[in-house]
């Protein structure tokens, strides 16, 4: 858990001042608001109840069935949230929220956040800790070898992960494992190695999402959860200590299998917890809306790439924008644009990416210039809107 004395901050107010203005920033707004005006379907039976190997896996069970009461499923763009919660006096609760999209752009949206504001909070040493289980084929293997292995050594096992493995959850007994470091991890089958071509695909592609933010990760088969919950990509966020330990900044990870599972409803998702020790000052202060003067869009799998190095800029030279960067059709994020009407469109495509150029466009008079990446905070700060 995060705690006061590992940032530059003075209290878990000031902290969290800093990280909502960064996820509001990528484009996250707060449930209520996602949830407002949206009529509830009170009658959502859960037809099963998953496996748990985590304690974040039952905060994610019960958003996601927040989600599907709220027919979040049913959107046809992705959505962005995020919910605050202080549990007890002790503890406040930040989790962010990806639904709707199967794209790996989702996991690099969570990524690029979640160093972001490490970053902001003085921990620069962070790395980010990235495994997969892949998709239902891939994690029956994994789950079938590893239950074999375990049971080759359940007379070698502490009392706590062998009751674990009689209980039948067999990824609570690993997971109780590899958290105490024990030895008997080292040698267990590594679920990377199970991917198929798809799952293989999809990690490689939230890998090269984390290399062009420059987030310096490490793959870590050690980082598992129920497969009841998590498909794909799972991930935390570590900052090293003194002793020469780790502590744990966020977790989080793909999990289209829990509402599936537990509702029979397809909604893709993607979530990660932050918890944070209460010290000082408790609370954020209270928002104020801020209405971008920029819309940021992109076309291609180049651009893509590119986005979040020039959102970045664009954030440390304190322009706000609007974006839209897990939506692939151009057409829809300039329509966005117009609804929200928003003076300029900065738009980047393939061949700006490879340029290091973008066009920013007045969508009034659609006049448009070119400008270099390396110049566009300064070119959009003498903007007016006209």
């Amino acid at each position: 858990m995060l705690t006061i004395t590992h940032t530059n901050c003075a209290s878990t107010g000031e902290l969290l001042d800093r990280a909502l203005d960064t996820i509001e920033f990528y484009g996250f707004d707060s449930v209520d608001h996602k949830f407002k005006g949206r009529k509830i379907n009170r009658k959502v039976k859960q037809s099963a109840t998953p496996t748990i190997a985590l304690q974040t896996e039952k905060k994610l069970a019960a958003m996601t069935k927040s989600f599907v009461s709220h027919k979040m499923h049913r959107d046809e763009l992705p959505n962005f949230s995020y919910q605050l919660e202080h549990n007890n006096s002790k503890i406040s609760t930040l989790g962010l929220y990806a639904t709707g999209s199967r794209s790996a752009i989702t996991e690099g949206v969570l990524i690029a956040t979640l160093a972001t504001i490490a970053r902001d909070s003085g921990l620069n040493n962070t790395v980010m800790h990235i495994n997969s289980i892949g998709d239902k084929e891939s994690s029956v293997r994994f789950v079938r070898d590893l239950t074999s292995y375990l049971r080759t050594h359940i007379n070698d096992m502490p009392t706590y992960a062998r009751e674990e493995m009689q209980n039948g959850n067999i990824m609570r007994a690993f997971t109780r494992l590899s958290e105490k470091n024990h030895e008997i991890v080292a040698g267990a089958p590594n679920s990377m190695e199970y991917l198929n071509d798809e799952s293989r695909a999809h990690l490689r592609s939230v890998l090269e999402f984390t290399e062009n933010m420059g987030v310096p990760y490490e793959l870590d088969p050690t980082i598992l959860g129920s497969t009841d919950c998590w498909q794909h990509t799972i991930f935390e966020l570590r900052v090293p200590t003194e002793n020469g330990g780790t502590v744990t900044l966020a977790r989080g990870g793909r999990h289209d299998t829990l509402a599936l599972r537990s509702f029979r409803t397809v909604l893709p998702m993607v979530s990660a917890i932050i918890e944070h020790e209460i010290q000082g000052r408790a609370k954020p202060r209270r928002r104020t809306q801020r209405n971008p003067r920029f819309f940021f869009a992109q076309l291609g799998p180049e651009a893509k790439r590119k986005s979040f190095t020039v959102i970045e800029r664009l954030r440390e030279a304190g322009i706000p924008i609007r974006q839209q960067v897990a939506i692939d059709s151009i057409g829809i994020q300039l329509e966005n644009a117009e609804k929200h009407a928003i003076p300029y469109t900065i738009i980047i495509g393939h061949k700006e990416a490879l340029e290091n150029t973008a066009i920013v466009r007045n969508m009034r008079t659609r006049s448009q210039a070119v400008v270099p990446l390396a110049n566009l905070a300064s070119y959009l700060k003498r903007l007016k809107v006209s």
